[in-house]
């Protein structure tokens, strides 16, 4: 039993550091953001539109009322988390248009990487591992092409953090209910996300009471959510994608692509003097992983097996079920798999309680394992930041486009304008009415 001295001292401390946390928190949510806006070159993410935000999201928002647009099928499902969020960027101009939309993403996908931190702390007890898991949420090094603070790709960030609100066990309720609300608005936006539907039931099956249903009720719900846009709204109709249900091409396409990109990429390749020749990259990438399996074979780690098993067999469900689906293995469709298997990766190093660790012939400090990991995780993130190749930065300027659709609206015969988003090389554009252009400085121009 604790001695009251030791008792005064635990809620000194606590007195003292619990109000630094939510501090912090801010801190680094404010600097991921800031990285993240900042890695698109060009005219700059907060000057730019990407394709689906402007001419589905926000020209949607323009024409029609929020409940119709929430169930309104694009690409064969709904959009929850879009549908909302561009709702929001109503309230602003016309012309802060990009930037709210930049900065609401890139605040969205900060928030879900802290959101990992937290969730990972009981699987993960390393800080350094934990963050590894966790920044790729917030600055994706796979498929910054699509995914650089928009509303559309949102959902592929939201699938890796699905697997985490799934076996996270919170013991506040607040934050039950938070896992359960996230995995609603996953598969409200994405129902490729109940490929975690047979976890949260096992989930359910061993954690008895309310901690237990939350996971599998939130992702009912959203399954019933978009079971409605199915029934009612034919969303299976208006697919485009041609599907290629091959298990054996989506296997290799795993380990050439998700695998071989998840610790080494061509962007850190590339940065490092192209060391490696370009199509043996994946070797190393593999080789990296080889290692973190030794180490935990020969015990000098203290690998969580479990959860190893869990996120390496999601990995491989998710990214198949998307390439499949899909009928490619796009980038946008890697990144949730790559971080899975980041997390198996991870599972693999957790650090020993004592000081060092030692095998017959080698004695390894116990945080050497968790920081490499973390070193190549931020290696990659950096290998990729800022790179001229991104589709995004070739896009159009947002406000010199709104100066193009003012001058088209200053006709009084004029009733919309085009604005051209990016990326170029498909003919993505908008439709606003020349009222809104003509207020483009207005707040509070609320959707029909």
């Amino acid at each position: 039993m604790a001695s009251p001295a030791s008792l005064a001292a635990l809620k000194q401390r606590t007195v003292l550091w619990k109000p630094w946390k939510p501090i912090a928190a801010v801190v680094v949510l404010a600097a991921t953001v800031l990285l993240s806006l900042e890695r698109t070159p060009g005219f700059g993410s907060t000057d730019t539109i990407w394709a689906e935000d402007g001419r589905q999201f926000y020209a949607g928002t323009l024409q029609h009322n929020f409940i119709d647009l929430l169930f309104t099928p694009y690409n064969g499902y709904l959009h929850f988390v879009p549908r909302v969020l561009i709702e929001v960027v109503r309230f602003f101009p016309l012309s802060w248009a990009a930037a709210v939309i930049a900065t609401m993403g890139a605040l969205v996908a900060s928030a879900c990487a802290l959101l990992v931190y937290r969730a990972s702390s009981r699987h993960l007890p390393s800080t350094a591992l934990r963050v590894a898991v966790a920044a790729p949420v917030a600055l994706p090094y796979v498929g910054q092409l699509e995914l650089a603070n928009n509303f559309a790709c949102l959902h592929f960030l939201l699938l890796y953090v699905s697997f985490w609100m799934v076996i996270w066990n919170p013991e506040h309720r607040r934050n039950q209910i938070l896992a359960a609300v996230v995995l609603f608005c996953t598969i409200g936006s994405d129902p490729v996300a109940g490929v975690f539907l047979p976890l949260a039931l096992l989930r359910w099956w061993t954690v008895r009471g309310r901690r237990g249903a939350l996971p599998a009720l939130g992702m009912g719900a959203g399954m019933l959510f978009q079971g409605i846009g199915i029934v009612f709204r034919h969303a299976l109709d208006n697919r485009p994608m041609k599907p290629h249900y091959d298990p054996v091409w989506a296997v290799e396409q795993f380990f050439q692509t998700v695998a071989g990109q998840g610790l080494y990429t061509a962007d850190v390749n590339e940065r490092l003097g192209l060391p490696v020749n370009v199509l043996d990259k994946q070797y190393v990438a593999w080789a990296i992983a080889g290692v973190a399996l030794v180490l935990a074979l020969l015990r000098i780690t203290a690998p969580n097996w479990p959860l190893v098993l869990t996120a390496l067999a999601h990995s491989l469900l998710l990214f198949c079920g998307l390439a499949m689906q899909g009928g490619s293995a796009a980038p946008r469709y890697e990144l949730p798999a790559i971080c899975l298997f980041l997390v198996a990766v991870a599972a693999l190093l957790v650090p020993r309680r004592d000081a060092a660790v030692a095998s017959p012939r080698i004695a390894v400090p116990r945080s050497i394992p968790a920081f490499a990991v973390l070193g190549l995780v931020v290696l990659c993130v950096f290998g990729g930041y800022g790179r001229s190749s991104h589709w995004r930065a070739a896009g159009p300027s947002f406000s010199a486009e709104v100066a193009k659709a003012a001058q088209t609206c200053s006709s009084a015969d004029a009733h919309s304008a085009v604005i051209t988003v990016a990326p170029l090389f498909r003919p993505w554009a908008m439709t606003v009415p020349c009222d809104l252009v003509r207020h483009r400085d207005a707040f509070f121009q609320l959707s029909p």
